[in-house]
C-alpha cells in the first residue's frame, strides 16, 4: 500500500475507529483460554454426534443430511486458524501455531501458507498487492462453479507438490516460514494417509463422517466468505471495502463470529469470540452490512440472472 494509500485509510475510516473506550478494546484483545476451550469441545462433541447418528443401522442414506451439517461445522475451522493467525486465539505465539495447524490441516488448509498469505490481505485489503484477487463473476454459471467448491481440488494438489519443492508465495520468503510450511504440508499428508487407511477399513463410516462434509465444506466456505468483500475491490479504506453479515447467533457461534468482518479488519487485534461485542460498541456502526448470508447470495442471483454485474458496489443493509 502506498504512502497516499494509507493516508486516505485511516482518514475515511476515521469515524469508525474514534470513540471506542480503550479500556473495552484492551479488554476485547485478550485471549480467554477457557472459553476456546469450550468452544473447541461443544464442536468435537456435536460433531461426534452427529457422526454417530448419521452412522446409525437403518438411517442409510440418510446420512447424508448429517454430512451436510459437518460440513458446515468443518467450515468454521478455517476461522478458528484464522484466529490463530492473528494471535487471538490462545494466549502464545507457539499455542496459535499448534492450533492453527490443528485446525488447518482437517480441511487440507497448510496454515503458514495461509498466515502469511492472509496477513498480506490486511496490509493491502482492496488495491494491488491483496493476496485474495477481486471477487466477481459476470454470469450466474461462473458464480455457480465457484460455489461448487470444484476450483479447489486442481489447486490442492499443485499446491502441496510446490511446497515440497520449495516453490513458496512471496510472502513466505524467510527460511523459518519456509521450514514451517513444509512440516504443515508433511502434516496435511499424514492425514490424508491416515484417513485413507481408514477408510479403507470403515468406508461407509469415512466418507459420511469426513470426505463428503469435506467435500461440502468447500461450497459452504464460499458461501459464507464470498460476502466479505464482493464488490468491493479498489478503494483503500475498510469502511468501503469490507462488508459485515450481522446473521443469527446459530451461525455466527459455529463460524466463530466471522460475519463480522468489518470489524475484525477495523481491529483485527480483537479475538474472535468478542467480535460480537466489538459489533455492538462501535461508536459509528459500520455502513455496508448484509441482514443475512441468504439475503446477500440471493441479491447477486437476481442482479446475474438479469445480467447486472454490478452487485454489491453500493451499501445494502
Amino acid at each position: 500500500m502506498s504512502d497516499a494509500q494509507g493516508v486516505r485509510q485511516e482518514t475515511g475510516d476515521r469515524p469508525y475507529r474514534q470513540g471506542l473506550d480503550k479500556a473495552l478494546l484492551m479488554s476485547l484483545a485478550r485471549s480467554d483460554r477457557r472459553r476456546v476451550a469450550a468452544r473447541t469441545a461443544v464442536l468435537a462433541v456435536v460433531y461426534a454426534a452427529t457422526a454417530t447418528v448419521a452412522l446409525r443401522p437403518g438411517v442409510g442414506w440418510w446420512g447424508l443430511l448429517g454430512s451436510a451439517f459437518l460440513g458446515f461445522v468443518l467450515a468454521g475451522f478455517i476461522n478458528a486458524a484464522h484466529d490463530c493467525v492473528h494471535g487471538t486465539h490462545l494466549g502464545s505465539r507457539r499455542a496459535n501455531r499448534i492450533a492453527g495447524a490443528a485446525w488447518s490441516t482437517p480441511i487440507l488448509l497448510n496454515y503458514t501458507i495461509y498466515r502469511h498469505q492472509h496477513l498480506v490481505h490486511h496490509r493491502y485489503t482492496g488495491v494491488e498487492g491483496d493476496s485474495e484477487p477481486a471477487e466477481h463473476y459476470a454470469t450466474l454459471r461462473a458464480y455457480l462453479y465457484n460455489l461448487s467448491g470444484l476450483p479447489f481440488w486442481p489447486g490442492f494438489p499443485r499446491r502441496i507438490v510446490k511446497t515440497w519443492r520449495g516453490d513458496f508465495p512471496a510472502s513466505v520468503r524467510t527460511d523459518d516460514r519456509r521450514r514451517d510450511a513444509k512440516r504443515d504440508n508433511w502434516a496435511i499428508f499424514a492425514w490424508l494417509v491416515a484417513m485413507a487407511v481408514l477408510t479403507v477399513l470403515f468406508p461407509f463410516a469415512l466418507l459420511i463422517a469426513y470426505w463428503v462434509p469435506l467435500a461440502l465444506s468447500l461450497p459452504a466456505s464460499v458461501f459464507l466468505s464470498l460476502p466479505e468483500h464482493y464488490g468491493l475491490w479498489g478503494v483503500p479504506e475498510v469502511s468501503r471495502n469490507t462488508r459485515t453479515v450481522r446473521s443469527n447467533g446459530f451461525v455466527r457461534y459455529f463460524m466463530w463470529n466471522a460475519n463480522y468482518h468489518a470489524e475484525h479488519h477495523h481491529y483485527p487485534a480483537v479475538s474472535s469470540l468478542n467480535l460480537h461485542r466489538l459489533h455492538r460498541s462501535m461508536p459509528v456502526p459500520h455502513p455496508i452490512q448484509e441482514k443475512s448470508y441468504l439475503r446477500f447470495h440471493a441479491g447477486l442471483v437476481g442482479a446475474l440472472r438479469k445480467g447486472r454485474q454490478d452487485y454489491g458496489r453500493t451499501a445494502r443493509g
